[in-house]
């Protein structure tokens, strides 16, 4: 079991060229972009795994098997599955409309486990090294690994939310990111553009 861990957890945090790369682990996320004002300081992801890594990654560090995750079955699981991905910016990019250059994160805050439907989630906070004021730029978003070792979609009603940017007047666009392609060429992941008007 912990050699079958170990090759999956590879798949979160190692990357390739290779053109014969497929997803080995399926993840559903969605988004809450955190407002300071009229600037993004935080983005809370919510990351909900397939039953399959789910079973794997239960078994190795629910230690208890009572279901859930205590404070140390889950600094485990950050530290062993999940830290490693800051080399690659957590799959999370983001940039602006004027520049290709992805803004970078600082740290991670709130990291928890949960399960839902029999599914593990990950839940986390990824604090911007720099705000963005989303008023004065249009600011681009997508989730993807390049490699496509790991399959992480955007989905549902609502996939990306604001909180704290009631009276900006902001809007979401979704389109396929033109701007972002893994270096084969595979694919053109999801992408949601923000604009917002502010509340003058």
């Amino acid at each position: 079991m912990r050699s079958l861990l170990i090759s999956l957890s590879l798949s979160l945090c190692l990357l390739t060229t290779q053109p014969s790369a497929h997803p080995h682990v399926w993840v559903i996320g969605a988004v809450s972009l955190q407002f300071e004002g009229a600037k993004i300081t935080h983005v809370g992801m919510r990351w909900q795994f397939d039953a399959f890594f789910s079973q794997v990654l239960s078994a190795d560090f629910d230690i208890n098997g009572d279901g859930s995750f205590d404070a140390a079955e889950t600094k485990a699981m950050k530290h062993q599955v999940f830290t490693s991905l800051k080399d690659f910016g957590y799959f999370t990019h983001l940039r602006t409309k004027e520049s290709s250059s992805e803004r970078e994160f600082e740290t991670v805050e709130n990291f928890s486990v949960e399960k839902e439907a029999g599914e593990l989630v990950f839940l986390f906070d990824l604090v911007l090294a720099e705000p963005i004021d989303a008023v004065s730029e249009k600011i681009g978003l997508s989730v993807f690994d390049p490699t496509i070792y790991v399959d992480l979609i955007l989905d549902g009603d609502q996939p990306v939310t604001l909180s704290g940017a009631d009276d900006l007047r902001c809007a979401i666009e979704y389109s396929q990111g033109d701007g972002f392609a893994n270096e084969s060429a595979f694919f053109v992941p999801q992408e949601a553009w923000l604009s917002c008007a502010g509340n003058g």
